[in-house]
């Protein structure tokens, strides 16, 4: 299997197929940080789109011995804002740059698992992402980076443009935020 920097090499080389190869590897993990993002699918999928669309017309300013994945998700990330900013959904102050296991898949070990255990599974997972939804944008989008994506938090910094203390101290204040949603509400 190639790597991102081989495939770029091959594509700016003429074969045109890399590139596509490129899509493949990249497209499920991109579009499921993008649905998170922007929670809809088929805005997602826009995007997605236009990020690669982006990702091919700028393949030249990609500097090489870069992670391409950080590069390609920082643009993913821009489309979202620009996206949301046209629809008003958000307040963007609250993208402002001033500021282990994955624990976003549940896996059951038995193949099979009983009714009731594979429903209370299922709602855990409903609430991770309704509390996931209620999390600042600031706060989401590192969990999703991190966690969901895999990157480093020193990659996810560079995606979101902020120094490797702020993703720390936001993936840590994210992270309690969330415990807190995810807490059993006392009567």
């Amino acid at each position: 299997m190639k790597t991102d920097e081989e495939l770029i090499e091959s594509y700016e080389s003429g074969n045109e197929s890399a590139f596509s190869e490129l899509v493949e590897r990249h497209l499920p993990a991109l579009y499921t940080f993008l649905t998170r993002m922007v929670g809809s699918r088929e805005e997602a999928e826009d995007i997605a789109q236009n990020t690669f669309l982006k990702a091919w017309k700028y393949l030249r300013r990609y500097k090489k011995g870069a992670n391409f994945k950080t590069w390609l998700f920082a643009i993913a990330r821009n489309s979202a804002i620009d996206h949301l900013r046209k629809k008003k959904m958000l307040y963007f102050g609250s993208f402002s740059k001033n500021e282990s296991d994955d624990e976003f898949e549940h896996s059951l070990k038995d193949m099979e698992p009983l009714q009731d255990i594979s429903f209370d599974a299922h709602l855990k997972v409903e609430a991770l992402e309704d509390a996931l939804q209620q999390l600042s944008p600031l706060y989401r989008e590192i969990i999703l980076l991190h966690y969901r994506e895999g990157l480093t938090l020193e990659e996810s910094s560079k995606v979101l443009g902020i120094p490797l203390n702020t993703a720390k101290s936001r993936d840590r204040r994210a992270l309690t935020e969330l415990r807190k949603l995810l807490e059993p509400k006392k009567d």
